[in-house]
């Protein structure tokens, strides 16, 4: 590690100071191929992205890249990692991509960065930061509409002066910029269109210069390539393996008659979806596919990898394919939820495991490019069963009364209910709660015009009932006054090729809510996830008090009187903390959502490796680590969602805590919404399990 910090730190001062280096990197129009310091040149890429690989494994990540006979990373940098909130800006910890970068660097590793805006990747709205749908009724995304190109002006104004100084030709390691993503899919296909990325051009042009080489890359078809370019953009195409290459190339050639032909998005795997089969590409089958490609007009093509090593999708990043073609209500669409795991089949597992189909790749790669020593996978750590308990104070009303002593700024108060990103919360649960007049007789029946994506109905007498808005639209038949809507998010749609009225993208409630045909008014809305765990993406971890109870005081929970609810509720409040037969009223008419947490008396685990966390017998909630040393400030992460019945995913990457964190205990948290096991129990095993069974009807 010394000898690769002098390597970094050289590389830092080259970087900033350019220490009189002379590089450059075009296109040689006239020898078809990229142009690297003079020579003809071609690179082998792999699609690794930072924001899904805890930091302290960049390096091993990179090494394991390298070793394997690539030449370069690419990766996407999304506008809501490092723009969680409005006029808030994140380049720290898993955001730092200034220091990715110099990692590779000092690796001997070029990088090709794709700054979007949009994104797709299976990440939560394709890259765009969701309070864009907050406050702008007009807005129009991948258009050149003046409130969205407002936004991504100030974004780029940002970002991009920062990324001029690792340009290739200013001593640094990006040879390549990609403009905005497969944006021939973007319907229509018009002069407005056009006129879009237009502007990008120009944006990218003014911040980098003249210098650098901006690619499009859009699916190999005519029809595809043809609606995702202009002049000024490289274009290039991205495939699978399988098929005719010359022919998929020569949809490319079409658009740059000259030049170097560029996969730049080669699959080595595939997406998957909460509820559907894990998706594989047969490893054989993938070595060939590489093989021909690097093959293909007298060994000269460039290809990027897609994916090289997938990651994780952290906290409430995973995004979702809006099924637009089936709706359940009138031009509502559906919402496939992606999984947590962003494992993709890649030849380094979700872990950064060496696979089967690494080695075969590898094999392949050292025919073309210098292959490295091999490091080695990391430990990863066997506990076994671990029993988990109801966290004294964490039923979800309680969990309200807590956000209302500890955090009211969380509470907003409306007379209609608002969607979840017009009260300044990105991602995650809502509850929602108002009481229903005595002028409504009882039974009520609840109507909900739009909701995002998954609610749970409930009142006092603790019957709760769930839809989702995949199935047939759902009347709630109530018999309490004290009426509770939570809501669930399952990802804003990623998939960009049609644009919707932007309250089709919105969470939480979207619309008004109905008892008996009659508008109830008067709501409050608590913002459970703003004040719940949200890192490594957004600032605001378990509120330092809270963490303080949760951790050290954990019985004192939902015992003080808060002034920040209406009397009613904290009435109720006081009267559900006072019942010894909560916990048994609850489960005998339906589960109500609940934190629990790991057991006495192994209150913390000893995880200092990498290890899984396997959810069977859970129904569907939100995994958080919370680690902690006497004298230390407690530190919170937002693992991701779970949902073993739904599958395929069953087991949960948890990395280890990380060299700043040797010596402190790990106390894991699951906020459950639907069920637990009869045992509460978990299993910590040291293999993941992300291809199990799956039931498509849970969606």
């Amino acid at each position: 590690m010394a000898k690769w910090s002098i390597i970094l730190a050289l590389s830092v001062f080259l970087v900033l100071y350019g220490g009189g280096m002379t590089q450059s990197f075009t296109i040689d129009y006239e020898r078809d191929c990229y142009s690297k310091d003079g020579e003809c040149y071609r690179y082998i890429a792999g699609e690794m992205h930072y924001f899904r690989i805890p930091p302290h494994y960049w390096e091993d990540r990179l090494l394991k890249l390298r070793a394997a006979g690539f030449t370069t990373v690419q990766t996407y940098i999304p506008w809501n990692v490092h723009v969680p909130a409005e006029d808030t800006y994140n380049f720290e910890g898993i955001g730092d991509v200034y220091r990715y970068m110099k990692i590779a660097w000092s690796l001997g590793i070029t990088v090709i960065v794709r700054p979007g805006p949009f994104l797709a990747t299976e990440w939560d709205y394709g890259g765009f930061p969701a309070w864009l749908l907050k406050d702008r009724p007009t807005l129009d995304v991948r258009r050149n509409e003046t409130v969205f190109m407002g936004e991504v002006r100030k974004w780029y104004a940002k970002l991009l002066p920062t990324l001029k100084p690792y340009l290739y030709s200013n001593g640094g390691p990006i040879i390549a910029v990609q403009v905005e993503n497969e944006f021939g899919s973007n319907k229509p296909c018009d002069a407005a269109h056009f006129d879009y990325l237009t502007q990008l051009r120009e944006i990218y042009r003014e911040h980098l210069g003249d210098d650098v080489v901006l690619l499009t890359v859009d699916g190999d078809s005519h029809a595809l390539a043809t609606c995702g370019n202009i002049d000024g953009l490289y274009s290039t195409v991205n495939f699978g393996s399988g098929g005719n290459i010359t022919d998929k190339f020569m949809v490319q050639r079409k658009q740059e008659p000259r030049g170097p032909f560029v996969c730049s998005a080669f699959f080595s795997g595939w997406l998957d979806h909460w509820g559907h089969r894990f998706a594989k590409t047969e490893a054989e089958h993938l070595a060939r596919g590489l093989r021909d490609v690097l093959e293909f007009n007298d060994k000269s093509a460039s290809v990027s990898m897609y994916m090289f090593h997938g990651g994780t999708n952290f906290a409430y990043m995973q995004g979702g394919r809006g099924d637009w073609n089936n709706a359940t209500t009138t031009a509502y669409p559906r919402l496939w939820g992606k999984m947590t795991s962003y494992d993709y089949d890649a030849p380094l597992s979700e872990a950064g495991d060496t696979t089967w189909k690494y080695q075969l790749l590898r094999d392949v790669i050292r025919n073309y490019s210098k292959v490295d020593t091999v490091p080695a996978n990391t430990t990863k750590q066997y506990i076994g069963p671990v029993e988990m308990i109801e966290q004294p104070g964490g039923s979800i009303i309680q969990l309200m009364e807590l956000c209302a002593q500890s955090a009211p700024q969380f509470i907003v108060k409306s007379q209609f209910p608002l969607p979840m990103e017009q009260m300044g919360q990105n991602h995650g649960i809502v509850v929602y709660q108002t009481v229903i007049p005595d002028s409504i007789s009882l039974p009520a029946d609840i109507d909900i015009e739009l909701y995002g994506d998954r609610v749970y109905v409930f009142t006092e007498t603790w019957d709760v009932q769930m839809s989702s808005r995949n199935r047939p639209y759902k009347t709630f038949t109530v018999n309490g006054r004290m009426l509770f809507i939570l809501v669930e998010d399952n990802g804003h749609s990623n998939t960009g090729h049609v644009r919707y009225s932007y309250k089709y993208y919105q969470k939480g409630i979207i619309g008004n809510v109905t008892a008996n045909g009659q508008v109830l008014t008067d709501w409050n809305a608590f913002l459970l996830s703003n004040f719940l765990p949200r890192g490594p993406y957004e600032s605001g971890d378990f509120y330092p008090e809270v963490l303080e109870e949760l951790l050290l005081q954990p019985t004192k929970l939902g015992k003080k009187k808060s002034e920040n609810m209406d009397d009613y509720l904290t009435n109720l409040m006081e009267k559900i903390s006072k019942s010894d037969k909560y916990s048994d009223n609850l489960r005998s008419n339906g589960f109500l959502p609940t934190l629990y947490r790991v057991a006495h008396p192994s209150l913390f685990l000893d995880l200092q490796d990498d290890t899984y966390v396997d959810t069977q017998g859970w129904g569907k909630g939100i995994l958080y680590v919370v680690y902690y040393k006497e004298g230390e400030k407690p530190q919170a992460m937002n693992l991701g969602r779970y949902w073993p019945v739904a599958g395929p995913q069953k087991r949960h990457y948890i990395p280890s805590p990380g060299p700043d964190r040797v010596g402190w205990g790990t106390a894991l948290f699951m906020f459950e919404l639907e069920q637990v096991p009869a045992n509460m129990t978990v299993v910590i095993t040291d293999t993941p399990l992300v291809d199990g069974t799956f039931d498509s009807s849970q969606q």
